[in-house]
């Protein structure tokens, strides 16, 4: 009985080897669930997804929520998500409604709500809802700081 068992254990780690090697040695790259090329962890309740260059967003069952047409994408945040578009970098919520349209250089970290942008080689302060403000958050009027 003995022998038996260390016969059957033997076959099975042989077996588990040799399917490890053949998966490995497919030529073709795996799709990620849902038929996509990458899908991402769920934040805010929607995950990223990534089909032929192309980003967008599903929610948990698996329905397109922000249509992949995207160069990139961020995870949400506090019901914001970045996306680029070409080299320009702009806003959405989480229904995809375009809250600045992708004309910025670069847009920094939301911290507290605000976050330090770039365009065309002026730096200074927004809020998640697109409008100009301090680093504080208060808006700005007229360009004062």
């Amino acid at each position: 009985m003995k022998f038996k068992t260390k016969y059957i254990f033997f076959l099975l780690i042989l077996l588990f080897s040799a399917t490890s090697v053949f998966a490995q040695k497919g030529k073709s790259k795996p799709k990620a669930q849902s038929g996509y090329d990458y899908k991402g962890p769920y934040y805010e309740g929607l995950a990223r997804v990534k089909t032929k260059l192309k980003w967008g967003f599903v929610d948990s069952t698996g329905n397109v929520v922000v249509p992949l047409k995207y160069n990139e994408v961020t995870n949400f945040d506090g019901g914001v998500a970045k996306v680029r578009v070409g080299t320009k970098w702009g806003l959405i919520d989480n229904k995809g409604t375009v809250l600045r349209k992708p004309t910025f250089d670069s847009i920094g970290e939301f911290i507290n709500g605000v976050a330090k942008v770039l365009l065309e080689g002026e730096e200074y302060y927004m809020n998640k809802e697109g409008m100009r403000c301090d680093k504080n958050g208060k808006p700005v009027v007229n360009g004062d700081y």
